[in-house]
């Protein structure tokens, strides 16, 4: 396993040319240090990480540089509920990305392809979001916790929801749901209907 990169080996890891990586080391975008001989090396954490943030994928020999990130969708309307989960979420570590109901919501989740979704239900059983989520072959197995009213929980839960959680959400419940849904001892196999 290799600790450090050359310019050149790092150019081929991205996929770019070599005065790209060069002019990301200067404009101080990755992380870099000098030999004694004055030659670039970057350590496969700091590239590791610059292809997270960025988007790229991960070649299999940088897969172990860094732990990925999770990935939140949080569908509702726009408003401080949304962004209230989307931001603690985000402090908590999660890449988080926000969607309206319905079909921005399925257009996100197909681009983000997300670990758990956090609906703001609008309706007690979830309505069409909800339900779209279920009946997607790649969707229907992404854990959905739900946010709505304290007496919507069972019809939530019947629709297909992971968790539910009552308005208003106090600290630190959404994160916890959501890492409880990701826990290896929550996923199990889910029936196709």
């Amino acid at each position: 396993m290799r600790l450090f990169y050359t310019t050149y080996e790092a150019a081929h890891l991205l996929g770019v040319s070599l005065p790209t990586v060069v002019n990301w080391i200067k404009a101080r975008r990755i992380k870099a240090h000098r030999t004694p001989g004055g030659h670039r090396r970057i350590a496969r954490e700091d590239l590791g990480a610059f292809m997270i943030r960025h988007g790229m994928p991960l070649p299999d020999e940088l897969d172990d540089a860094v732990a990925t990130r999770r990935k939140a969708l949080v569908v509702g309307e726009p408003g401080p509920g949304r962004e209230g989960s989307a931001r603690q979420l985000a402090e908590a570590g999660f890449a988080v990305e926000q969607a309206s109901p319905g079909f921005a919501a399925g257009a996100a989740a197909a681009r983000l392809q997300p670990d758990v979704v956090i609906l703001h239900a609008a309706v007690p059983d979830g309505g069409e979001t909800l339900q779209g989520f279920r009946a997607d072959r790649e969707l229907g197995l992404v854990p959905v916790v739900a946010v709505g009213a304290s007496d919507w929980g069972a019809r939530l839960k019947a629709a297909g929801a992971a968790l539910v959680v009552a308005r208003p959400l106090l600290d630190g419940v959404l994160v916890g749901s959501a890492e409880t849904v990701l826990s290896p001892a929550a996923v199990k196999p889910r029936r196709r209907r």
